[in-house]
């Protein structure tokens, strides 16, 4: 359940995306989000699938359900890299009864070799691609996705000085 004690729907969302000039220039953030409805589109189109703009409220329901459970899979397999796919402990540095936990929680992640960060990067990537589709299939454009991350972090801040 949602919480209740925090509503943002009179929240005010500025228009940062256009402050910052995005609307007339290349928005790496714009060309990142467009290329997954790409791939999204292209997946849909090869499984015989309506495409998000013809969704119901059903259909969103039953694809945030497998996004949500592919976001956590995609986490798992994050936590698995954080301590090194390939040079390091791998799952260790969560498995509080493996021998190498120990020295595993001590390292930095500046410690990982460069194929292992890159590993634990690419598992993140993999992560935000499902977040995206998330966004995409409640129909979040990349300027509303930049105002509003802008707006809730700035009310975020507020209510941290307002001892929230």
């Amino acid at each position: 359940m949602a919480n209740r004690d925090n509503h943002c729907a009179a929240l005010e969302v500025r228009d940062h995306y256009h402050e910052q000039g995005y609307d007339h220039g290349p928005s790496s953030l714009a060309d990142l989000y467009q290329l997954q409805a790409k791939t999204q589109e292209m997946y849909f189109t090869k499984q015989g699938k309506k495409p998000f703009s013809q969704f119901s409220i059903g259909d969103v329901v039953d694809f945030l359900m497998i996004t949500e459970h592919a976001i956590v899979d995609e986490l798992h397999e994050m936590m698995d890299a954080v301590g090194g796919m390939h040079d390091g402990v791998g799952n260790a540095a969560w498995k509080p009864w493996k021998s190498a936990n120990q020295e595993a929680r001590q390292g930095k992640i500046s410690d990982l070799s460069e194929r292992d960060l890159k590993e634990l990067k690419m598992e993140w990537i993999d992560v935000m691609h499902f977040v995206f589709n998330a966004g995409l299939a409640i129909g979040v454009t990349p300027a509303e996705f930049y105002n509003l991350y802008l707006s809730k972090n700035e009310e975020n801040w507020a209510r941290q000085r307002n001892q929230y």
